[in-house]
């Protein structure tokens, strides 16, 4: 957006509060919006109605942020993890990312009991740090 100056008479842009937007996709930016995406159609929902019900409230920042566009903020990834019905840390790794991230995609939409034995199972195979 553009405004006259009323000194000089040339177009001067105006500041804008809206999140910037990339020419190019950011790398890192683009990982996430990927994983959105494959959240997001993995669930049967367009980017319309993800960003309605989610309080993104506009399908064009959820395209941009797909598209690797924008960087969203932490609490827009909350907003969209809430969404989706994931935790933040399922946006921001997935299976191709080691060990780590093949153990969170697995037991994603785990029952609440099974869930329970694998935190057991995992902590008593824990190992115990030595008393000092």
């Amino acid at each position: 957006m553009v405004c006259p100056d009323k000194l000089s008479g040339r177009r001067v842009p105006l500041p804008s509060s809206a999140m910037p937007r990339r020419a190019e996709p950011d790398p890192l930016a683009l990982a996430v919006g990927q994983r959105i995406r494959a959240l997001r159609e993995e669930r049967g929902l367009t980017q319309e109605k993800l960003a309605y019900e989610s309080d993104v409230k506009s399908k064009g920042h959820l395209s941009s942020i797909e598209a690797g566009l924008v960087m969203p903020t932490i609490a827009t990834l909350k907003v969209i993890a809430d969404g989706l019905d994931v935790l933040v840390a399922d946006l921001v790794s997935g299976p191709g990312d080691g060990d780590r991230g093949k153990i969170l995609e697995l037991t994603r939409g785990l029952p609440a009991g099974v869930l329970r034995r694998l935190v057991k199972e995992l902590s008593a195979a824990k190992p115990k740090k030595p008393k000092t």
